[in-house]
């Protein structure tokens, strides 16, 4: 009898044990596949809010511009990173089974990258167009970078670059075979960076803008873009989906977007088919102050 009990206190450690580890290798299967595939949901997200934000902003400030609205703050807001808990969890979100946290730094340059617009036969006028950039810092999900500059947002990740909204330049034929081309400068001003996880405040005052010298009718007209390479093949790849856009409003001659040996310049060149016809040029260059700040996440 005494045998008997032995034996069976014997297989309920046993059993226990058998329970005890096929426990800690299901959570060790969910925390090398699971907390990676939750992490990597979050974070692409999150880019999507960013994205958002970045197409959010460049609605605002063209709506600044269009309607006149000098001294006008605007103020947006958004997240650097996924906002993941940093201490333990409660009985259903343990630490070890919640994705870490990622973050992210955004920051706003001026100058970095120059718009030249040289209509033939008068002094090509240069631009510093500055920028508002983020950063990711990922954990689960490719890193991005988010560029807003001159109208346009650019996405750039491990592949190189694209466009997600096109620069505020217009190319169109108008009734008698000349074209008309609208640009439209737009120019940031201000030097800071934030880096974190937490929340930040983007403040963007549109300054007076000035009227354009460059209005008129000329033969042709240069644009052209200097930066580094990768604001340069950004840039040749807004400058032709400009020239493919114009190909919709019947402008369908047009030259490839050429950039300079180095890839430090890319020039896109308006110019009618015919000789006698003249490209009008029309500029609304508008002026922007931008700063960054922290916005509290509590309140106490």
């Amino acid at each position: 009898m005494p045998l008997l009990q032995r034996d069976d206190g014997l297989s309920e450690v046993v059993g226990f044990v058998l329970i005890l580890g096929v426990i800690v290798v299901a959570l060790s299967l969910y925390q090398v596949y699971g907390v990676p595939a939750a992490g990597r949901e979050v974070e692409i997200q999150h880019m999507n809010t960013v994205k958002d934000r970045f197409v959010d902003y460049k609605i605002s400030l063209d709506s600044l511009w269009v309607n006149g609205r000098n001294g006008v703050l605007l103020s947006t807001a958004f997240d650097l990173g996924t906002g993941a808990p940093a201490t333990g969890g409660t009985a259903f979100a343990l630490p070890l089974l919640t994705p870490a946290g990622s973050g992210g730094a955004v920051s706003v340059t001026e100058g970095g990258a120059n718009l030249t617009i040289e209509p033939a036969g008068k002094e090509p006028v240069t631009i510093p167009l500055g920028s508002l950039t983020y950063r990711s810092s990922n954990r689960y999900w490719v890193d991005q970078t988010w560029t807003y500059q001159m109208g346009a947002v650019f996405l750039s990740q491990e592949g190189g670059a694209t466009v997600r909204v096109g620069p505020s330049i217009a190319v169109a034929k108008t009734k008698d075979d000349n074209i008309t081309l609208t640009v439209a400068p737009i120019s940031l001003e201000g030097s800071g960076m934030i880096a974190g996880s937490g929340p930040v405040r983007v403040e963007t005052r549109m300054r007076l803008n000035d009227s354009s010298s460059l209005d008129g009718a000329y033969e042709k007209v240069n644009l052209t873009v200097t930066g580094d390479t990768a604001t340069v093949r950004a840039w040749e790849r807004a400058f032709g989906e400009v020239r493919q856009r114009a190909k919709d409003e019947n402008v369908i001659w047009l030259l490839k977007p050429e950039v300079s040996p180095g890839s430090k310049k890319v020039t896109f060149t308006v110019k009618p088919e015919a000789d006698n016809k003249k490209v009008f040029l029309s500029v609304y260059p508008a002026n922007y102050t931008v700063t960054i700040h922290n916005a509290a996440s509590l309140v106490e």
